[in-house]
């Protein structure tokens, strides 16, 4: 028997091995090479040495490059070795060299190609998902990206220069993304030295956190900030000398020129020196926590660009006509936030405050947010004197005082736009509240909690439709026997708030489920179109009615007679609802 008859023989039983071995031999006595090459590929393939076999393969296509053999040998051995671009091209010329008549072995190879192609798409996909598409963007839109995310949170400056080298490059170039210095505990004079450096001491805003301040010696080289850069500074633990007993930190030169400023003390503390009061004052935003407050007239006169004010926990010391002609000349106000604000009135009973620059309403066309809490009366006492045709968001919490005035002062006009309105712990008529719902068509968020013997008929007011006027040609016609929908458009209603979306009743205790119940049906989308078709049915109405919103969330914690039976159905009706009967504790005890 020949080399190459043993050598096939051992391939067929598995001794590939042994068959190498015979088909080398074969090889020395210069036998059919083209077949013994072949076979010995095949038999490397089989034991995994793919560079000899594709050395093998070569032979085969150098010895008869007209046949197909040796390609589609080395097509299988290149889809092994993960080569996909040349199992493509030895797929090819495999395909163009099978004659006619072999059409089993085209169909393999064909079957083949279709193999190496989707092999291909992987290997594109996944090269693409491993590929740094960062680096190929311009540094220009990478610097916006990263200004994006540090505009969050700017703290994450130090985890994106530690991501890669690339990413660490721009993100130390750029002077821009370390303006944010905030000082704390925590090695604070090494802190401040390395933002310095990569600022290029233009730190934007300053935050001198609580325990920094009593050890001046970490405030070594405040100096050296740029005080045209400094735009915004918060102190906590504030004293009205905390940051001037550091000669160091030029605080007189800086404080006038600030946007924002913000001071939180632990105990009540004076508000800034005289001194620096007598300045031009460039203020934007004024946050202060547990300050004196004593806005005086001279005040009014040096700012007058602030557009958010925030006085939380505040001693209130001052004419209240100086506080008026703060917000008179500070129209630009957005934002109105006042916590634990305690009116104290220095002035003599008997001496006549001037208020005569003062007007009854003061205009603030740009106020949108108002958030009042834990005060006596402030919210019947200020409110009314504002003309807040923007306002947007009214939030009241333990307001001891009866909402009257208030109310009274939403429903003239200012609840127009208003989309959110929050009343928590404090004491309102049912009739006003009705009031202001019915004047706020764009209204999206409600919120009353921990109230009594309101909720009930605020609830049914909500869930009751209001008749639309008849169009003013329809009056004092007789219908005709043409005319069938008029009595249709005569019973055409609307909704009380057709916007709301959000709805928060929680912890009062009188809330019944009928009336919620009520509520959402009429605000199911198979139950408003009469609100969608009003457009249609009542041309002559001077304004159609909003499209009615479906309710999206209900909140209706510690409200105790709602049934549990009906919460499957509301939890179908609503995407979320919320109804938690009993802190786990109290639960467990009654258990």
């Amino acid at each position: 028997m020949s080399s190459l008859a043993c050598g096939i023989n051992l391939f067929r039983k598995g001794q590939f091995q042994d068959a190498v071995d015979c088909f080398s031999e074969a090889l020395k006595n210069d036998e059919d090479q083209f077949r013994i090459y072949d076979c010995r590929a095949a038999a490397y393939e089989k034991l995994g040495k793919l560079k000899e076999a594709l050395r093998d393969a070569k032979c085969t296509i150098d010895l008869q490059p007209n046949r197909w053999q040796g390609f589609a040998r080395s097509t299988r051995l290149f889809l092994q070795a993960r080569k996909y671009e040349a199992a493509g091209r030895m797929v090819e010329l495999a395909i163009e060299r099978i004659p006619p008549d072999l059409t089993r072995k085209r169909d393999e190879m064909l079957a083949l190609r279709d193999e190496v192609s989707v092999a291909q798409a992987s290997l594109a996909k996944l090269a693409s998902k491993r590929a740094y598409h960062f680096g190929k963007l311009p540094l220009e839109i990478a610097t916006v990206i990263f200004g994006l995310v540090l505009a969050d949170d700017h703290a994450q400056v130090v985890i994106l220069a530690q991501v890669c080298r690339n990413w660490r490059v721009v993100i130390l170039d750029t002077p821009t993304f370390w303006g944010t210095l905030v000082l704390g505990t925590r090695r604070p004079k090494r802190k401040l030295e390395v933002w310095l450096k990569r600022s290029r001491n233009r730190i934007r805003e300053l935050a001198v956190l609580d325990g920094v301040i009593d050890d001046l010696h970490s405030l070594e080289g405040l100096d050296a900030v740029r005080t045209d850069a400094l735009r915004s500074l918060r102190q906590e633990n504030y004293t009205p000398d905390s940051l001037l007993l550091h000669r160091s930190f030029p605080f007189l030169d800086i404080i006038a020129s600030l946007d924002q400023l913000t001071l939180h003390a632990h105990t009540i503390q004076q508000f800034l020196p005289t001194m620096i009061l007598t300045k031009c004052l460039n203020w934007r935003v004024l946050e202060l926590t547990k300050i004196i407050t004593a806005f005086e007239f001279d005040l009014a006169e040096r700012l007058k660009q602030l557009e958010i004010l925030s006085l939380k926990h505040c001693l209130f010391v001052s004419y209240w006509g100086g506080f008026l002609k703060l917000l008179l000349v500070n129209s630009g106000i957005a934002q109105l936030k006042f916590v634990t604000l305690n009116p104290v009135y220095t002035r003599d009973p008997d001496e006549d405050e001037p208020e005569e620059e003062i007007p009854a309403i003061i205009p603030m066309p740009s106020l949108t947010n108002i958030h009042i809490e834990d005060t006596q009366q402030l919210a019947n006492v200020l409110l009314p004197r504002l003309d807040a045709r923007s306002l947007i968001s009214l939030h009241i919490f333990s307001h001891r005082e009866r909402l009257d005035a208030c109310l009274s002062w939403l429903t003239v006009g200012s609840a127009a736009k208003l989309t959110t309105l929050a009343i928590q712990r404090s004491p309102v008529a049912v009739h006003p509240l009705i009031a202001v719902l019915k004047s706020a068509p764009h209204l999206e968020t409600f919120q009353l909690t921990h109230v009594c013997d309101v909720a009930p008929a605020i609830l049914k007011a909500l869930a009751t439709p209001l008749e639309l006027p008849p169009p003013a040609s329809s009056i004092g016609t007789v219908p005709t026997s043409s005319d069938d929908t008029s009595g249709e458009r005569a019973s055409m209603s609307r909704v009380v708030c057709p916007s709301l979306r959000d709805l928060d009743v929680s912890h009062c205790p009188d809330v019944v489920a009928s009336p919620i119940i009520s509520l959402v049906r009429l605000r199911h989308p198979d139950t408003h179109k009469f609100a969608a078709s009003a457009d249609d049915s009542n041309e002559d109405t001077r304004v159609a009615p909003l499209p009615v919103q479906p309710l999206q969330s209900l909140v209706i914690d510690g409200c105790s007679k709602v049934d549990a039976d009906v919460l499957p159905w509301l939890r179908a009706a609503v995407p979320f609802v919320s109804c938690i009967y009993l802190a786990r504790n109290k639960a467990n005890w009654r258990r």
